[in-house]
């Protein structure tokens, strides 16, 4: 369900006109999803759902507690209210808890196209004729997930805080097996508007990665210099933005804090090629304009060539320690070059590509160690060229020493990872040395 900033507004206008809490917010949400999903070569559904989501806390002193509905009637809402200040007068007080912030200024809101919210799903099955025309010609199995989403999100408080915002998202993602299963293929983007992703590509992609990765030769685990695709970065990179969190590194529970004390916030930690940055109002991958407790998504600048610049901090700590509160990014945005992933690949003597990462999780937080699995192409390069497909493997490295050890990015793209998949991201290819592969994988 979509409404206007009108029609959220006076929700939430009457979600709190019914509060007799000291403090209450109300975070309101909807959206339209078109879907159309092949397998096979066929297409098997497409579908087209809508909902609603409220979510109201309020809070007596220290005390909180929230409630969260889908339906937006007076009574309904009313209940919820209800509901919520029900759970906080029963709820231990919070030593943490903070007032709503006030009013507050935001960037304008640059993720909404249009041209995606007037898409159909006949819109969507017509661009899945591509995938199928293309299958048929290259003799693979071919399979799809085409999304389009148009949603709107608002932020109110007591307190005068207001926020609302609409955005579009498409997120198309292709795959293809040879016939014999001995290939895979794989190839995904996001964005906001249908100018922003070209299906014919990531078929291309996809398809050229399963024809070409079958057969693979056997390959020892090891350390070896890698070039990881987009996806692959994304995944890794997001992990490691995401772990910016000042209040660990203060306590000592994080892979940037001092073994004395303190933080390595300003320290040199990764190559003169790597600066990391989030803009809510980046022209090709825009983020959401507000960030936690409502707070305004500005424009950061996480590692600036190689230097730790910024870490995140909620206003508790940023109280705790007399420093900014810097509310989490948005989007992912990493630096890159001009070079095409055939330059990248031109400059490796001998290494791994890899099309992509599944699986990841967490194996040391005190070190941001990460086990996965590589998978849907993974091949060999020798003195500048790709020479043949291996086997897959699972991966025990850190984002940290990856960035630490990069030696060359490509040209940044849009792109989605297997985990961090609902972060608008724009990063390149990345070439480093000293990648851990700790054991083969059988997967294909």
């Amino acid at each position: 369900m979509i409404l206007s900033e009108g029609e959220a507004r006076e929700i939430g206008a009457k979600l709190l006109s019914y509060s007799k809490a000291e403090t209450a917010i109300a975070e309101i949400s909807g959206w339209t999803r078109l879907n159309l999903r092949i397998a096979c070569n066929t297409v098997t559904t497409s579908g087209e759902d809508e909902g609603f989501h409220c979510r109201v806390e309020s809070s007596f002193g220290k005390r909180r507690g929230e409630a969260a509905g889908n339906k937006a009637n007076p009574t309904d809402l009313a209940a919820l209210v209800r509901r919520s200040e029900e759970v906080a007068r029963v709820s231990p007080e919070d030593p943490e808890f903070l007032s709503p912030p006030g009013p507050q200024s935001y960037p304008a809101a640059k993720g909404y196209s249009p041209e995606a919210a007037r898409l159909s799903t006949k819109d969507l099955a017509e661009q899945g004729q591509t995938i199928l025309a293309a299958a048929e010609t290259k003799g693979v199995v071919g399979a799809a997930f085409l999304e389009c989403e148009t949603s709107f999100s608002a932020y109110a408080a007591t307190t005068g805080l207001w926020v609302f915002q609409e955005a579009t998202r498409l997120h198309y993602t292709v795959s293809a097996r040879t016939r014999d299963g001995e290939g895979a293929g794989w190839a995904a983007s996001a964005a906001y508007s249908p100018g922003g992703i070209s299906l014919p590509v990531l078929v291309e992609r996809a398809m050229g990665k399963a024809l070409h990765s079958r057969h693979p030769q056997p390959l020892a685990p090891g350390s070896y210099t890698v070039l990881l695709e987009p996806s692959a970065v994304c995944d890794l990179v997001g992990f490691l933005l995401l772990s910016l969190q000042a209040r660990p590194a203060d306590e000592g529970r994080s892979f940037l804090s001092r073994p004395r004390g303190g933080t390595l916030l300003g320290e040199k930690l990764f190559s003169d090629s790597v600066s990391l940055r989030s803009d809510p109002e980046d022209p090709m991958t825009p983020g959401s304009i507000y960030s936690t407790d409502g707070l305004p998504a500005t424009s950061r600048l996480w590692i600036d060539r190689g230097q730790l610049h910024e870490l995140m901090r909620t206003r508790f700590w940023a109280q705790e320690k007399k420093a900014p509160t810097v509310p989490e990014p948005t989007n992912l945005l990493l630096s890159g070059s001009d070079r095409s992933t055939e330059e990248l690949i031109q400059g490796i003597d001998q290494g791994v590509l890899v099309t992509r990462l599944w699986y990841i999780r967490t194996v040391d937080p005190r070190t941001l160690l990460l086990t996965g699995l590589t998978r849907d192409g993974t091949f060999w390069i020798e003195k500048g060229e790709i020479t043949h497909p291996v086997n897959n493997f699972r991966f025990n490295e850190s984002p940290v020493t990856l960035l630490k050890n990069a030696v060359a990015l490509g040209t940044p793209e849009a792109t989605v990872g297997s985990e961090i998949d609902d972060l608008p991201a724009r990063v390149p290819a990345l070439v480093a040395k000293e990648f851990t592969f700790s054991s083969v994988s059988e997967a294909s």
